[in-house]
């Protein structure tokens, strides 16, 4: 009997999700709150009450909604999937966090977390992620579902870094753009990055009982090249907006996280000078060139 494979949320990488899934031979259900993107979507408590397994593909700021529109129609053992990245504003709760508290108590669940840009999954490109849970079982589960993919997974157990190192790449990803349109050169991103990593690892290791090892892997590192330098990164397209004057319009992950995580860190967030830095620019509204400039000469 085919897996039920439930994605919640219709966006890019809901649909890219839902094309690798669905190599599997898994039987697919879609649902959208904007009904126009899956025209012929089922009731949203049926889709979840049938589902093994279900994606949640929808941005930070509505994972608590979502997760508790699902939750009086999940079943006890359905693996619940989370691919977004973030900082709950009112709680200050990381994504496992937050799903801890939405979901019952026992309810599987997992991060996935690494370079996926939609964009080049569509077209058959590779990809690859960390599979962050607990339980051994329900990343093989997950595992199934992409075995006939180019999607690389890894298993990890350490849930808090790997949802840290979501929030630290996408606001780190801000500076790479604001990077490449001042026209720095490829030595100066060869030097961010190195920079970059360097503060991510510290703050993962400051806010995860000392245990920094996330940010050197795909949800760190390798998610931080990807979208750093992409095109299709509103991360990064938020940074050039910023150096070109332009309004930022887009909602990006790390737009909206930066906040959140330097109330996270409170006073210790003056240690990490370039995360100062992105704050300047982004809250403060400094000038980028200026404070970019300012970081180098150090």
């Amino acid at each position: 009997m085919p897996t039920r494979v439930t994605l919640i949320g219709a966006g890019e990488i809901g649909s890219a999700v839902a094309a690798l899934v669905k190599t599997s031979g898994a039987k697919i259900e879609r649902w959208d709150k904007d009904v126009t993107k899956v025209p012929d979507q089922r009731a949203l408590d049926e889709v979840v009450a049938s589902a093994d397994v279900l994606f949640l593909c929808v941005n930070s700021w509505n994972l608590r909604a979502a997760a508790s529109s699902i939750v009086p129609h999940l079943k006890r053992n359905t693996v619940v999937v989370s691919l977004s990245k973030g900082i709950e504003a009112a709680t200050l709760l990381t994504v496992e966090r937050l799903l801890e508290d939405a979901l019952p108590k026992g309810q599987p669940f997992a991060l996935i977390s690494g370079p996926m840009l939609a964009e080049e999954l569509d077209v058959g490109l590779m990809g690859a992620a960390v599979v962050a849970t607990k339980q051994r079982r329900t990343f093989n589960v997950i595992q199934l579902l992409f075995a006939k993919t180019k999607l690389r997974l890894e298993h990890s157990t350490d849930m808090h870094g790997t949802a840290l190192a979501g929030v630290l790449k996408n606001v780190y990803a801000i500076s790479l753009g604001i990077v490449s349109a001042l026209e720095m050169g490829g030595n100066a991103k060869g030097w961010f990055v190195q920079q970059i990593t360097a503060e991510m690892a510290a703050i993962i290791k400051k806010l995860n009982r000392g245990n920094g090892d996330a940010a050197y892997g795909a949800a760190g590192l390798g998610d931080l090249v990807a979208t750093g330098f992409s095109s299709y990164s509103s991360n990064y397209r938020v940074g050039r907006d910023l150096v070109s004057g332009r309004p930022v319009t887009a909602q990006s992950e790390g737009f909206v996280a930066l906040p959140s995580l330097l109330r996270s860190l409170g006073s210790s967030k003056t240690r990490y000078p370039l995360l100062m830095t992105v704050k300047r620019v982004v809250v403060d509204k400094k000038n980028a060139k200026k404070e970019f400039e300012r970081f180098v000469r150090g």
